[in-house]
């Protein structure tokens, strides 16, 4: 009797015992970041010798605007685009004065308006910059000796720039001028430094080029102009920038 009981209070026990039976993982064999989080996909591009293996470059959200509102092909990427280069055909200066910057559109703001959010509000351009080249005499100085390149900051960077800082002096002109004629392409190896004497820093990050944390070549939204670079001039070139150096 005693060993029946027993054995009643052993079985009663086992059925309430977790089950301990090993549990085989499913998942794959994935890198797991900094936060915690396994990585589910490689944004870099591949190439394999195993064509399906390959993986090719994804286009920026920029990019897939115009791809979709103009249904063509996606945009170059920003460092090595024939397709948005110029010519100037003229010196720096005179360029500068008369081109012709990235097409912007109206956004939510046009709502109120009546306009679509993609509908075109207008261009950003370089007069500011180009006043700045006169007054403070850097213009003057790049008539003689060059090549030069220039970084051009829009209107609206410029206002920004002195709004919050001041109006901009002769060493804040000089801070977007780069000696060398340096094509678009070559900045990321390039030796960034101004005629002003002082370096610019270049980054490469989230498939973009930054030159003191300005996009080089930076995409506009909808199908209208991009920033322009690679705007070949006499005496050298032009770069276009949305982003006053002065921040940096």
């Amino acid at each position: 009797m005693k060993l029946f009981v027993a054995f009643a209070l052993a079985s009663t026990a086992c059925a309430f015992t977790p089950n301990s039976a090993v549990r085989h993982s499913t998942s794959l064999q994935q890198h797991v970041g900094a936060g915690g989080m396994a990585d589910t996909r490689d944004p870099e591009a591949f190439a394999d010798e195993d064509p399906r293996k390959s993986i090719s470059a994804a286009p920026s959200f920029e990019e897939y605007l115009k791809q979709r509102d103009g249904g063509g092909a996606a945009a170059a990427p920003a460092a090595a685009a024939p397709a948005a280069t110029s010519s100037g055909g003229s010196d720096l200066v005179g360029t500068l004065a008369t081109l012709e910057g990235p097409g912007q559109v109206w956004g939510a703001d046009g709502i109120a308006v009546g306009k679509e959010e993609n509908d075109l509000k207008g261009y950003e351009n370089f007069s500011k910059f180009s006043a700045a080249l006169a007054s403070t005499g850097v213009g003057a100085t790049l008539s003689s000796g060059g090549p030069y390149t220039i970084f051009a900051p829009t209107d609206p960077a410029v206002e920004s720039y002195e709004l919050l800082r001041g109006p901009m002096d002769a060493d804040m002109v000089k801070l977007h001028i780069v000696k060398g004629k340096i094509s678009s392409a070559d900045v990321p190896s390039a030796a960034l430094e101004t005629i002003g004497g002082r370096p610019l820093h270049y980054r490469y990050a989230v498939r973009k080029h930054f030159v003191n944390d300005a996009i080089i070549g930076e995409k506009t939204f909808g199908p209208y102009s991009d920033y322009p670079i690679d705007v070949a001039c006499d005496n050298g070139v032009i770069h276009t920038v949305g982003l006053h150096f002065g921040f940096y």
